[in-house]
């Protein structure tokens, strides 16, 4: 009985700390497209709305692990911080959605229970039970939780662009892209333009900014770049 009375307020510990993860991963895992959908207009960072042309509307966004993602009418914007890149539609290649087990978390909760057991033989019962109830914590948050991602193909760039979220979010992203891809490259709208064409953007809203050119101005430089002819 004593013993019992020693490890219970270890024991109510851990299972509040098993209740605050399993919370924790199971909010992360149900962040649905819906609530990571397009926000209104006026919450649309500055940015991201210098780089739109004139008859190009922001769908959906996506907030991804470390960036938001922007589907437009015509291509994909990701911002990350104050940098952008965009994917136009008809330049992806291909995009697949791929997932990875927390091998590592479910191996080291394994050794803790066997280290617990063994123990349990020759030390103290409350640090055995202490291990083993940590190690099935670690072994149950490993088994319900993974990384997932889309890797995105892009015409001419080796390496595959990764973008990390929940389940349900990258599928609404994926279905997005395929249509989209799929209608722009049936209609031949591919587009080509300069690879350094955000930047150019991103300086000419600086200087609209600072006064030095009109909105005009600026719209028109914008569009030329967006189209390839700047």
């Amino acid at each position: 009985m004593e013993q019992l009375q020693a490890i219970a307020p270890m024991v109510i510990f851990l299972l509040l700390l098993i209740g605050g993860i399993w919370f924790f991963v199971r909010k992360r895992q149900h962040l649905t497209p819906e609530r990571a959908n397009i926000m209104q207009s006026g919450q649309i960072p500055q940015q991201i709305q210098d780089v739109l042309t004139r008859d190009e509307i922001i769908e959906k966004s996506f907030r991804l692990q470390g960036c938001r993602l922007y589907a437009t009418s015509k291509r994909l914007l990701e911002l990350k911080g104050r940098d952008i890149r965009d994917f136009d539609y008809g330049h992806i290649s291909s995009v697949a959605y791929s997932s990875k087990r927390n091998w590592g978390m479910l191996v080291f909760g394994i050794t803790l229970v066997v280290l617990g057991v063994i123990i349990s033989n020759f030390l103290s019962t409350e640090l055995a039970i202490g291990l083993v109830v940590v190690g099935v914590i670690l072994i149950i948050v490993g088994a319900v939780s993974k990384s997932e991602w889309l890797e995105v193909n892009v015409v001419g760039v080796s390496e595959p662009h990764k973008f990390e979220g929940s389940k349900q979010t990258l599928d609404s992203l994926l279905q997005i892209i395929r249509e989209k891809r799929d209608a722009q490259t049936a209609s031949g709208q591919v587009v080509s333009k300069p690879v350094d064409s955000i930047e150019a953007i991103r300086k000419l809203s600086e200087l609209k900014d600072d006064g030095i050119i009109t909105e005009e101005e600026f719209q028109d430089k914008k569009s030329k770049l967006l189209q390839g002819s700047g």
